[in-house]
Formats: structure tokens, sequence, C-alpha cells
């Protein structure tokens, strides 16, 4: 039986015979005119597509050229459609194990390609070859192979699917399945798969494709299930359209297929005299159309009829006959050739899962190594680093010490950083107006050098006004970091005074205005409307005065900072308001500082008690104002929040006990 898949391929695309009525001696002299190999190649094949059912011998011989030539071009896909047409023509002479043996040669070119195209095709080569020498398992088992690999490629919507050689193959995949379950009377399964290749097909090219997939696949498919399923008048109806169309294209081999149909199922309607008619036309047909195996189909069938009608002469004329054919199609040494030949495909198969296990164990073995060396590279950098930090640690020992020394003297009660947190952030400040002040030393140097040098007397003044700028931002950064190391020893020394009874409605407003005219004293143009609410049943309580007076010119000194700078942003729709309050709750005084500057965002608002953390810019703040106030507070047992919306307000709300 022929190749399916082949035969739809090329009336889809490549235009067969039947398509364009190309006669042999045309193809002949277009191959004899060939500029090229590959154009010599094609035409060949469309030639061997003529011959295959009228001259196969001639078939042969084509083959034999094409695979030469596919050679001597270096072309799989030539040397892969020579090794298919070979096997199709092996298949339809019943040449079962030579069908294999090429359609195998194929499948290795397709694998070595990987092109999932091609090995679908072989698959489905496998299938046909299987299923006409009466293999069921195996052909099911190759269709199920072609239609998992062409699932996996496919659009999940076959109606979007935009390729029209895969579709093809799809299709041809639901028909050979399709066909495998009717050869074995599942007919259920036949018929869910062929209805769903002709619905697929119409939905796909809209039933305007070549009429010719019809009678060639589907009308002798669909007849077959119907006439099984006992439908005789459906059947009847694929057969006769498939042959209408056959004979119009002078298709004898597909002709012979659905007047074999025809003539089996008016033998099960019981007319055996129609069923001798249509059996007769195809033994007609078999003198012009080499197909072995309808011939043996139509033989087989007289043979039965003959019996039905006690004509002992003609059971045993067309008996005869069909045991001759079938010895030529099926015997006992074709069987055993197939199936050594299946067994060296299933230890070649088995062959390369082990390679490919073997393989996969190398490249573990490989990353395992891979990741050894990477570890040992790693372990010696992090050694090297490791020597570098210790020689860099022998230099700043001195440094380092008394850095530990104040760090040491930070721990208080519930610090919020850790000991590793605060040694970092202290090098980290530090080491920023440090590498200021060493960069512009060393470009002065430079300078001076440069004037040195200069003759120009403008040109020494330009020189000597960089360098009075360079000094200016050492200057700068200097007292930067003057100022940090001045924050580490507030932070660090214990507090002198002692806790007195204090007024703090007093302290607050004092401080207060001490913090409104430092500011004023920057900015002249600067004026935020201030309100108190001071409550009078505060009274005293017992603090350290100068402590809690740091902690609220801190909090001032920030509120102000960012009514000032909203300000500066906004122009004169903004008015800057900060707003201060005491209240007496119980056992203890609450005191709030509320302004409405830029706010604090809600993603750092947890972190602004860290020492040198600070939402200021670089060089305007130390990070150590709110660190230090949050220690003060609680060493007075008490507690400092902050609450804040970003563009909106900042609150920081004091609880201090009475005692």
């Amino acid at each position: 039986m022929r190749n399916i898949l082949i035969t739809i391929l090329l009336l889809l695309h490549l235009h067969c015979a039947y398509t364009q009525n190309t006669h042999y001696d045309s193809l002949k002299n277009l191959i004899g005119s060939a500029k090229d190999d590959s154009t010599r190649v094609s035409i060949t094949e469309r030639l061997i597509w003529d011959y295959i059912y009228s001259y196969p011998d001639s078939a042969v011989v084509y083959i034999q050229q094409n695979i030469l030539l596919a050679q001597k071009m270096k072309s799989d896909k030539a040397s892969f459609n020579a090794y298919i047409q070979y096997s199709n023509l092996e298949e339809i002479n019943g040449n079962y194990p030579g069908a294999l043996q090429y359609t195998l040669r194929a499948l290795r070119i397709a694998e070595r390609t990987n092109n999932f195209i091609t090995i679908c095709e072989v698959y489905f080569s496998l299938a046909d070859i299987y299923q006409d020498a009466g293999d069921f398992e195996q052909a099911i088992y190759n269709v199920r192979k072609a239609k998992s690999l062409l699932e996996s490629k496919l659009n999940p919507v076959f109606k979007q699917e935009k390729n029209q050689e895969t579709a093809t193959h799809y299709v041809v995949c639901l028909v050979d399945l399709a066909r495998t379950f009717e050869t074995f009377n599942q007919l259920d399964s036949a018929l869910k798969y062929g209805k769903k290749a002709q619905d697929l097909y119409v939905r796909k090219w809209g039933g305007t494709g070549d009429t010719l997939f019809f009678s060639i696949i589907l009308a002798p498919l669909m007849g077959n299930i119907y006439s099984k399923t006992g439908d005789y008048s459906t059947a009847l109806n694929y057969y006769r359209s498939g042959a209408a169309i056959a004979r119009s294209n002078n298709g004898k081999k597909d002709l012979m297929d659905n007047y074999n149909g025809m003539a089996i199922t008016f033998k099960k309607m019981g007319q055996p005299d129609s069923g001798i008619f249509y059996a007769n036309k195809v033994l007609e047909l078999s003198e012009d159309a080499h197909f072995p195996i309808g011939k043996f189909e139509a033989l087989n069938l007289l043979a039965d009829v003959y019996k039905l009608k006690h004509n002992t002469d003609s059971v045993a004329k067309y008996l005869e006959l069909t045991i001759e054919t079938k010895d030529s199609l099926f015997n006992t040494k074709k069987v055993m050739e197939i199936q050594s030949i299946s067994f060296n495909e299933k230890l070649r198969q088995q062959e390369i899962k082990e390679e490919q296990r073997r393989y996969q164990n190398r490249l573990r073995t490989y990353m395992l190594g891979g990741g050894l060396i990477a570890v040992l590279l790693l372990a010696g950098i992090l050694y090297r680093n490791n020597l570098q930090k210790q020689k860099a640690t022998v230099k700043i020992e001195k440094a380092y010490e008394e850095l530990k020394t104040t760090q040491s003297q930070l721990i208080q009660s519930e610090k919020m950083a850790s000991l590793g947190e605060l040694t970092a952030g202290i090098a980290h400040e530090i080491q920023n107006p440090l590498n200021f002040v060493n960069n512009f030393s060393e470009v002065n140097k430079e300078l001076i050098e440069e004037m040195n040098n200069e003759n120009d007397i403008n040109e020494i003044k330009s020189i000597a006004n960089d360098i009075k700028q360079n000094n200016e931002k050492i200057n700068h950064h200097g007292k930067r970091a003057d100022a940090i190391v001045k924050g580490m020893l507030q932070h660090s020394q214990k507090s002198t005074g002692k806790k007195k009874p204090t007024d703090i409605n007093k302290i607050a407003n004092e401080y207060l205005r001490l913090s409104y005219h430092g500011m004023r004293a920057k900015d002249k143009d600067f004026n935020p409307t201030i309100k108190t609410d001071f409550d009078i049943n505060v009274g005293l309580i017992n603090v350290i005065q100068q402590d809690i007076g740091r902690v609220l010119l801190n909090l001032y000194n920030n509120a102000f900072y960012a009514l000032a700078e909203k300000k500066k942003a906004q122009g004169e729709s903004y008015e800057p308001i900060i707003s201060v309050s005491t209240k007496k709750l119980n056992d203890k005084i609450k005191i709030i500082v509320k302004d409405n500057g830029n706010g604090i965002p809600q993603k750092v608002l947890d972190k602004i008690f860290q020492p040198f953390f600070t939402t200021k810019p670089t060089g305007q703040g130390t990070g150590l104002g709110l660190s230090l106030a949050y220690d003060i507070i609680k060493a007075h047992n008490g507690s400092l929040k902050a609450s804040s919306i970003e563009d909106a307000f900042t609150e920081f709300e004091i609880n201090l006990p009475y005692s």
C-alpha cells in the first residue's frame, strides 16, 4: 500500500503527474536540459512518481540515479527523498523487508538533521509498512510517535497553525490512525480519527484544496469504515465520489481502491453480481497499474463470491491466483526478515539511548569538575583578599582600636544597630570626607608643581585660584569629618549631668526659639509659622536638662530644615508650619514635634534611628542626631517614635516618665 504522507505532500507541494498531466517525455526532456543537479533531482522525483505504479523497473533506475546525485551534492534532503521513494516502491511491490530497510536509512538522515517534520514522515512510513505487513502493534506505536511529536510542535489551536506543510502532516497523522484502526476493525476509533481528519482538512483548506486528496485518501478510507459498520449507503457514496475523481484524473491505482471497496460492499449487501463486476474492473486496471495489493484484494473477493454462488471452477481459479499473489506479498521469509530488521533497529535505538545516558553522565562529571575548580578558585580569591585585608588592618590598627573603644561605649539599652553594623557605618562615614581630603590634597600637590613650572603670571593666578578652591573643599570635608567624630564622641561619652526637676514646657519653648533663630541666621527670608500647645498641667519632670534639650534641638533643627527645603521647591504657594505640644498622660508626659515638610519615605522610616543613617544630601548631615536622641530618651526610660507621610508631614513623639 502506498505511503500516504508522500502522496499528500506530492499533491499539495510537488504537483505530481495527476495535477499537471505531465507526460513522461516532457519530464525526461526537462531532466536533460536541467542546468544543475538540484533541479535535475527535483524533476526526477516527479518522474519517479509517474513510474511507480506503471513502470516500477524504470522507477528503480531513476531512484538509484537520484541517490548517486544526492551523494555527489552531499544533500541530506535529496538522499532522504530518494530513500523514502525507494521504500514506497518496495512497499507497493509487497517487499516489506526492503521497504523497512530503506525507511530506516531515511530515519538516520532525519535524526542527523534533527528535522521533526522528516522524523514524523519516517514514522508514518514505518506505520504503513508494519500495517501492510500485519504488525498492528508496531503500526500503532509509530503513528502515535508521529502524532505526539507533531502535537508538541503545533499551535494548540489548530486553526491558528500557519505552516501548511506542518498542518498537512497533522491531517495525515489522523488519517494514518484511522486507517490503522480500520484495518484491525477498531471501528469507533477509526471513525473518530477519520471524521477529525476530514473536518480539519475542510477547515484548513475550506474544501477547495486538491480534490485528489479526497479520491486517494478520504473516499476509500471513509467508505471502508462505513462499510464495516453496516452503513452501506454512505460507504457507496464515498466510493462513487472517489472513483469519479480518480477516473477524471486517470488515477488507476486510486480507482482500484474505490472499486475494491464497492465490490466488498455489494457482496455484504447480498448483491454478488455487482461485487463481481467491480472486482473484475480492478483486475482489468491491474494490467496497467502496478498495484499487487489491490489485485490481491479483488482476487480474494472473487473467490469468496463464487464460493457463495457454488461455482467451484471459478472458486478454484481465483483461489489459486489469490494464493499465488499472497505468497508474493506475505511469506515466512519476509516476516522473518522484517522481524530481524526490527530487532536490529531496536538495538540501534537502545544504543542511542545508552549513548545519551553516557553523555549525560559525562556532562554531569564535567559540571562537577567545573564546580570543584570554581570552588577552589573562589577559595583562592577569598584567601588572597583575606591576606590583603590583614595587611590593611595592620596599617589602620591604631585607628581601628580607637573606633572599637568608641563602639563599645555606644552599647546602651536596646541598641537598634548591632556592633558590626556600627563599625561599618563609622568606617564608611569617616572614609567619605577623608577620601575628599586626600583627593584634593593630591590635586593641590600637582597644581603646585605645575605652578612652579609656569612662567605666565595669569596662568599662575589661575592655578593659585584652583588651589584656593581645593583648600576650601579640603576644609569643608575636614570639618565634616570633625563633626562625625564629635557626634561619635557625644554618642560614646556618658552624661555627666544629674536628673533634677525640670519645667518641660519651658525647655521645649526655649530650644524651639534657639533653633528658629539659628535657622534665621542662615536664611533671613525663612519665616515659618510656629504653633505651640503646652499643657499647663505638665508641671516638673525629673530629667537631665541638657540631654533633653539636645534631643529637642535636634528634632527642631530637622523640622526647620525640612520646611526650608520644601519652601525652596514650592515657593510662595507653600506655608511652612511647625507645631510643638506637650500633654500630661497619667504617669508620663508626651511631647510632639510636627512639621508639614517633605516627610520621610515609608521604606526608610524604620531606619532613621540607626547610626549614620540620614535622608539629607551628602555633607549636610552625619546621621547621628536621631540615633543620639533615641539613646538619650531610652536612657530616661522613655520612648521616641516617628510617623510620616511623604510630601505631607513628619511627626516625632516623645514619651517620658515622671520618675
